[in-house]
């Protein structure tokens, strides 16, 4: 870690790179707080750069013809994002804004470019963080064409109770309904009924406007095979008093 507090070699673009790269790197990044609720740059603009979350929780979205924002992801600490117009130097593809507080390291396109022409090594990780980042939207399409909303939904609860760290989590991060349905490209009505599906499955339980798992197995089950499994299949544990 250096003096400016990042992880360099946490971030998915710079895994197995050397400490001189990482050092390299360091000189060209500059880091950047936002206070909740700030844009972090806009879609369409010119590149923004590539962008390292540090602190905080990042929502990246872009907006529907009907002017409707539809979230593509939620990112913690260590997460890259604008990898693409960063490397190509074209315009934003997407809207960032802090949820929480939030820090950022950035590294412009022309500093980006020349370090990637330069490093063998950080172009090699590069293009590999490239290829999982375009595997995670195809698993996304793939999910929204094929996968009902009860099955994406319990995707997104196994996700997001699961910690960077890889820990488990009872209760995932506090997401609204809304937040929900913007992240699955649904309805906050449609997200109620599934959410009252998964609770009559006994996978979920509800306390207050939280949202407990109960049957991990199940809902592992309802995410990989797209079939609400029976309430007799399950096994659940009470929720957190």
């Amino acid at each position: 870690m250096n003096d400016d507090g990042v992880a360099w070699g946490s971030v998915p673009c710079f895994k197995g790179v050397g400490e001189r790269v990482l050092t390299l790197i360091h000189d060209c990044a500059h880091v950047r707080a936002y206070q909740a609720g700030a844009t972090i740059f806009t879609e369409g603009e010119p590149s923004a750069g590539f962008h390292i979350v540090t602190e905080g929780l990042v929502r990246i979205y872009r907006i529907s013809p009907e002017g409707r924002p539809h979230t593509l992801n939620l990112l913690r600490p260590v997460s890259s994002f604008n990898e693409v117009a960063a490397v190509d130097g074209q315009r934003n593809p997407y809207n960032a804004t802090a949820v929480t507080q939030v820090r950022a390291a950035v590294v412009g396109h022309t500093a980006m470019v020349a370090l990637l022409a330069r490093e063998p090594s950080l172009m090699a990780s590069t293009l590999q963080a490239l290829a999982q980042v375009n595997r995670e939207y195809i698993e996304r399409l793939e999910d929204m064409t094929f996968r009902s909303i009860p099955s994406r939904l319990a995707k997104l609860f196994l996700h997001e109770a699961t910690s960077y760290a890889g820990q488990i989590a009872e209760a995932p991060s506090r997401l609204s309904q809304e937040d929900i349905a913007s992240i699955l490209g649904t309805t906050r009505e449609v997200v109620g009924r599934a959410l009252r599906g998964l609770i009559n499955a006994q996978l979920l339980a509800k306390r207050g406007r939280e949202f407990f798992i109960i049957d991990r197995a199940g809902l592992e089950r309802l995410a990989e095979t797209n079939e609400m499994p029976a309430p007799s299949e399950s096994c659940p544990l009470k929720p957190p008093r």
